[in-house]
C-alpha cells in the first residue's frame, strides 16, 4: 500500500464502481460511418454521477479542444411512485429503475474496438462526469437515482477502458467545490460512493483493477475512508488498469500543496531551487506515483483524453495535467454516457494530430 501525506491532501488507492444501462445510438461529431458496422447496433448506458460545477469555460475547436457528441434522449423511465418509503436508497433500488433485460447486457464484453490500432488508443482518459442531478429531474426521479444511474455509467466504461487498452482511467467523482452544496446531496453522495466502492470490489478485483483516490480525503467521513482503505488494499497488485477516483480533489488546491512542499524542502535543505523544473513539480502533484513511475512503462501521469458530459469547461480538473490534453465534449449527460459514446470519443481522438507545440 502506498501513501502519500502533503499537508492535508492525501493520496490513496480505493475503488469506484461503474457501467450504465443500454441506449440507442445517437448523432455525433464522428459518422457512424466511419466507424464500425455494429456501432449502430451498440448501446450507452446511463446512471448518475456527481456533476461539477464551476466558470471557466472552454473553447470548442479542432485539435487540443474539443468535439461533441450528441444522444437521443433516453427510453422512458418508471416514474417516481416507485421510490421505496424511508431510508436512502441502496444501489438495489437503482437496478430496478432499470428495463428488464438491461442486467445481462451491463455483464456482457464491450464488443471489440475495430478499425483503431493499439497506438491510436489513449492510454490515459480522464472523464468529468457531469449531469446526473439535472438527469433526474428532467424525469422527476430523486436525485439520487441519478447519481446511482452514473455508478452504473461509470461500470460500463471501466469494462469497455479494460477491454480496449486503456491503462489509466481517472474521473472526477467529488470536487472540492462541491462541498458547498447543501448537506442533504452531500450526506447522500458520500453514502452512495461508500456503497458503490464495497459493492463493486469484487468486479474490480475480478476486472484487474488497480484502485487509487487523490484528493482531501480528511474531509470525509470515516465509513468512506474505510471503504476506501479496503478497496485500495485489495486491489493493490492488481496491474491491468489503474481507475483513479478524485474525491474531495481540486485542481489548484493540489497546486497549491505542491508548491508548499516544495518550499518546505527547500527551506530544510533537501530540495535546491536550481532543481525545480516542470518535471520536478509534477511529482509532487497527487497524481504521481513514484513506484509506478519507476517500474510501469505504461504509467502516464498527464491524460491523453479528457471526456466531459454535459457541459464545455474544465471545473478545476486536473489542471496542471491537462496542459496538452485532447479535451472531447459528449453533449449527453452522464447517465446517458456508455459504450458506444465512449467509442465515438475513441474515434474522434484517434483523428487528432497531437504535435505539443511543434509541426508535423
Amino acid at each position: 500500500m502506498h501513501r502519500r501525506h502533503r499537508g492535508e491532501t492525501i493520496r490513496r488507492r480505493a475503488d469506484t464502481p461503474s457501467s450504465s444501462r443500454d441506449r440507442g445510438v445517437s448523432d455525433d461529431v464522428v459518422s457512424i460511418d466511419s466507424i464500425e458496422p455494429d456501432l449502430a447496433k451498440a448501446s450507452s448506458t446511463g446512471a448518475g454521477d456527481v456533476a461539477h460545477d464551476d466558470e471557466s469555460s472552454l473553447e470548442t475547436g479542432s485539435r487540443g479542444t474539443s468535439a461533441s457528441a450528441s444522444s437521443s434522449d433516453v427510453e422512458d423511465v418508471p416514474d417516481a411512485g416507485w421510490w421505496p418509503s424511508g431510508g436512502f436508497p441502496g444501489l438495489l433500488d437503482g437496478f430496478r429503475a432499470i428495463p428488464r433485460g438491461a442486467h445481462s447486457r451491463w455483464n456482457s464484453p464491450p464488443t471489440p474496438l475495430r478499425e483503431l490500432d493499439e497506438t491510436q488508443v489513449p492510454k490515459h482518459i480522464a472523464i468529468i462526469m457531469d449531469g446526473n442531478a439535472r438527469w433526474a429531474e428532467k424525469r422527476r426521479l430523486p436525485r439520487t437515482i441519478g447519481h446511482e444511474r452514473g455508478v452504473n455509467a461509470l461500470r460500463q466504461v471501466v469494462r469497455c477502458c479494460g477491454a480496449w487498452g486503456v491503462r489509466t482511467l481517472t474521473v472526477f467523482a467529488f470536487s472540492h467545490e462541491n462541498w458547498g452544496r447543501n448537506a442533504s446531496e452531500v450526506d447522500e453522495l458520500m453514502a452512495l460512493l461508500e456503497t458503490a466502492m464495497r459493492d463493486e470490489l469484487p468486479l474490480l478485483v475480478e476486472e484487474g483493477v488497480r484502485v487509487e483516490v487523490i484528493g482531501d480525503l480528511n474531509r470525509v467521513n470515516e465509513g468512506l475512508r474505510d471503504a476506501v482503505d479496503r478497496a485500495m488494499t485489495a486491489t493493490k497488485d492488481n496491474d491491468k488498469m489503474r481507475l483513479v477516483v478524485a474525491l474531495s480533489y481540486g485542481g489548484r488546491q493540489d497546486i497549491v500543496e505542491a508548491a508548499k512542499q516544495i518550499a518546505r524542502e527547500v527551506a530544510a535543505g533537501k530540495l535546491s531551487v536550481d532543481d525545480v523544473n516542470e518535471h520536478t513539480f509534477s511529482s509532487y502533484l497527487s497524481t504521481y506515483d513514484k513506484t509506478l513511475a519507476s517500474r510501469d512503462i505504461h504509467f502516464a501521469q498527464a491524460p491523453d483524453l479528457l471526456i466531459r458530459t454535459s457541459e464545455q469547461r474544465l471545473s478545476n480538473f486536473l489542471l496542471w495535467e491537462l496542459a496538452y490534453t485532447e479535451l472531447y465534449f459528449a453533449n449527453t449527460m452522464w447517465p446517458e454516457f456508455g459504450e458506444a459514446e465512449l467509442r465515438r470519443a475513441l474515434h474522434a481522438y484517434a483523428k487528432r494530430d497531437r504535435r505539443y507545440g511543434g509541426r508535423s
